[in-house]
């Protein structure tokens, strides 16, 4: 599951500035209302297509998510379903990094290349999950099922592999632009996006589902060769990096750091490194990406399958370097 902050209460809307809707701000800062705010460019006369039929809902629905503790600006508060809905925005040319969060591009356009559809679905879950406007819901029978009082009742049916769930009203519009629901069903487009999160309510171990074994074949099969020599260089912990790591931290240290307090340290970074590649540069159905699908790539820590195949596939490809399929 994407590593998030739940409230235990009911489900609230979120917070938004106490002076000023979220329509009067975004007007405040040079919004356009939706279709026209929305563009590709304006340097003349384009044949361009269309954009997306999910652009403009996921726009709007991402920045009525994120907290908004002041005018024109929107804060991660370092939770990572909202770093990367303000990672998303950039992307689509609607924001701008600002210390703590996002704030409104002076003047958005869409770029040429727009990011993946799956990273932006699964942003658009992880950010439904993180304000309550989604919650999963165990499958019916389930012997773990815990006594329903009190939550709210699914209205998303399971479908295609994929358990019951509550999504808010105000939701709907933008699942469904994104192809995830259909109908008051999840669709078989949904499923692999959703072990992106993971339910634990479900308890789908999809990495024993063919597909994901295929895809690990597959990139074991097929590592290009900047990938590699990326890969051999974060599996390489030299004794000079351990005395390096000794003569920086040793100084400040309020006991005197060992070998093995260097190897643990310098171990998780590599492992923590290897998991970037794998948020930057690895997808199910795409397996390595380079060039300008690297670049379309949104990174989103935490994810279960970018976690999983990273295992999977470090205990195959570099099973002389046990730490690195923990």
């Amino acid at each position: 599951m994407i590593k998030r902050t739940r409230s235990t209460g009911d489900r609230k809307t979120p917070a938004k500035p106490s002076t000023g809707s979220l329509g009067e701000m975004l007007d405040e800062a040079g919004f356009q209302a939706l279709g026209r705010r929305i563009k590709i460019g304006e340097s003349g006369p384009r044949n361009d297509p269309p954009p997306p039929k999910w652009v403009g809902p996921v726009v709007e629905f991402l920045w009525a998510a994120l907290p908004s503790p002041a005018p024109h600006r929107w804060d991660h508060l370092h939770i990572t379903a909202f770093e990367v809905a303000g990672d998303a925005l950039i992307a689509l040319g609607q924001a701008v990094h600002v210390v703590g969060g996002v704030e409104p591009a002076i003047s958005p356009a869409l770029p040429a290349i727009l990011p993946r559809w799956d990273d932006v679905a699964v942003i658009v879950l992880c950010v439904a999950a993180q304000s309550n406007l989604l919650g999963y819901r165990h499958f019916a029978g389930a012997r773990d099922r815990p006594n329903p009082a009190g939550l709210l009742r699914p209205n998303i049916r399971a479908a295609h592999g994929s358990g019951p769930a509550y999504l808010a009203q105000e939701a709907f519009l933008v699942f469904e632009s994104l192809g995830l629901v259909l109908g008051g069903r999840w669709t078989e487009a949904a499923e692999t996006i959703l072990w992106r999160d993971s339910p634990d309510e479900w308890g789908i171990d999809f990495t024993q589902d063919r597909r994901f074994t295929l895809a690990r074949d597959i990139a074991l099969a097929t590592v290009p060769d900047g990938i590699a020599q990326k890969i051999k260089a974060t599996a390489t912990i030299s004794e000079e990096s351990i005395q390096e790591w000794l003569d920086q931290v040793n100084p400040r240290a309020p006991t005197t750091k060992t070998r093995q307090d260097a190897l643990k340290s310098l171990q998780f970074w590599s492992l923590r490194s290897l998991d970037g590649l794998f948020y930057r540069r690895w997808r199910l159905n795409d397996g390595w990406l380079e060039g300008d699908e690297a670049r379309r790539a949104l990174a989103i820590e935490y994810d279960p399958l970018s976690l999983n195949m990273r295992r999977e596939f470090a205990a195959r490809y570099l099973p002389d370097v046990p730490f690195l399929s923990k």
